[in-house]
């Protein structure tokens, strides 16, 4: 678990940033009587005294809770699920690495997905998406695919790190990150890698290219007022 620190906008009440970070609307009382918002609790005494301008802390104990990795005809298809309910500040961050095969306009081997951007947003499900289903806030879907390779290419190596992402304005902080792929041999031969934790410096990789990804727009991520972390405490 770790503790969003949130600065108290106009109309945010407990509840309504209770359910914002993945908790029922009943369940506020666990973000207010954390104890790292009892000098708040003792300022304020009741939620409905909030204010704006006030640091409210929200722990977040939201984990992944069922990942499958299956080898399909010309690649993988993996679904990862998370706990809590849906909110509207959580989502998901993936970055790729493609390999010898990259596809679309950006021959770049390394991408934030979508790797051909579909909007201006560094999350993996556009808000199209997500008002279409919004269970999408809980499980992250993909079906990478490719062609077998040439015998001058060699093996297919295609990897990608998923994060569940937590977003406070521009902030996003991802964690439970989750290495994935596939290889695939010019004789089609396709074999799954992972999931598994992300190590320390995958994960500096993996903040590295959400900075420096970009969207529809031509500016970065970072240009954009994006900032990426890993939680301090977990």
């Amino acid at each position: 678990m770790f503790y969003e620190d949130v600065k108290v906008k106009a109309g945010e009440s407990v509840s309504r940033l209770a359910v914002a970070y993945g908790y029922l609307a009943h369940d506020y009382s666990r973000v207010w009587n954390d104890p790292k918002n009892a000098t708040l609790v003792r300022s304020r005494r009741v939620p409905e005294r909030l204010q704006p301008g006030d640091v409210i802390v929200v722990p977040i104990p939201w984990r992944v809770t069922h990942k499958t990795l299956t080898v399909e005809g010309s690649g993988v298809g993996i679904e990862v699920k998370r706990s809590g309910a849906r909110g509207t500040r959580l989502s998901w961050v993936q970055t790729v690495y493609r390999h010898n095969q990259p596809i679309g306009p950006n021959p770049a081997p390394f991408c934030v997905d979508a790797c051909t951007p579909d909007d201006s947003l560094p999350f993996y499900w556009t808000n199209a998406e997500i008002a279409a289903d919004p269970t999408l806030r809980q499980k992250f879907v993909d079906h990478p695919s490719r062609s077998a390779p040439s015998a001058a290419q060699g093996t297919t190596r295609w990897r990608a790190i998923v994060s569940i992402a937590v977003m406070t304005d521009k902030r996003v902080t991802v964690y439970d990150s989750l290495v994935w792929g596939f290889d695939m041999t010019p004789a089609n031969a396709i074999t799954k890698v992972g999931p598994r934790a992300a190590t320390a410096q995958e994960l500096a990789g993996h903040l590295h290219l959400l900075k420096v990804g970009k969207g529809t727009r031509s500016a970065s991520f970072h240009a954009l007022g994006w900032t990426f972390r890993v939680p301090s405490a977990v």
